[in-house]
């Protein structure tokens, strides 16, 4: 006899709850090891339930993997707010490790920055980091900054945003103090601008 959580004849709550917690347990696999690291099978096995669920669900590992990143790289409200303190706001965001209140997430489990360090070089998960880069991050700050050069500035500041993650991350650099956000602010600032 099947249990609820690999039945298909399991209540809706208990399909969501059980797609829940494959998301959460991928999303601590991938932070640790990297898309080619981490198994289907592991994933499944934190949860309890059989590995053809994450088939069921989300279609295959890539797919988990896209969910997993589908909301991970925003900017979020950073871009609302005058034009001319974007820099500072996203230098104060920056420097300090975000809290569960700033991710939604428990940011001491979950990293963004270490699951783009840990899979980029692999090449089924690299197309899906481009593209969520691509559309959560750099086409809404190229629309948001406008001409000139709109696409070319908003792909500078990400390169900045995601070496200044990578060192709070990685390195564990906690650069907070208000002269590090201020030369940083003001370097965004200078990139956002233009060089004006």
């Amino acid at each position: 006899m099947s249990s609820p959580t690999t039945s298909s004849s399991a209540p809706a709550s208990g399909r969501a709850a059980t797609r829940a917690a494959l998301l959460d347990a991928a999303r601590l696999a991938f932070t640790a090891h990297g898309y080619d690291g981490a198994g289907v099978r592991e994933i499944a096995g934190a949860v309890g339930v059989n590995a053809a669920l994450v088939n069921r669900y989300f279609g295959s590992k890539r797919g988990l993997f896209e969910e997993v990143v589908a909301d991970s790289f925003t900017v979020g409200d950073l871009l609302v707010g005058d034009r001319h303190t974007l820099g500072a706001r996203l230098a104060r965001f920056l420097v300090g490790r975000r809290s569960d209140e700033t991710t939604g997430r428990d940011a001491a489990r979950f990293d963004p920055t270490l699951v783009l360090l840990r899979s980029a070089a692999s090449p089924e998960a690299a197309p899906v980091l481009r593209e969520a880069l691509e559309t959560q991050v750099a086409a809404p700050l190229a629309a948001w900054l406008g001409p000139p050069d709109a696409a070319a500035r908003a792909h500078a500041v990400v390169a900045v945003l995601f070496g200044v993650a990578l060192t709070r991350d990685v390195l564990g650099a906690r650069a907070g103090d208000a002269a590090t956000i201020r030369h940083l602010g003001d370097a965004l600032q200078r990139l956002l601008d233009g060089g004006r």
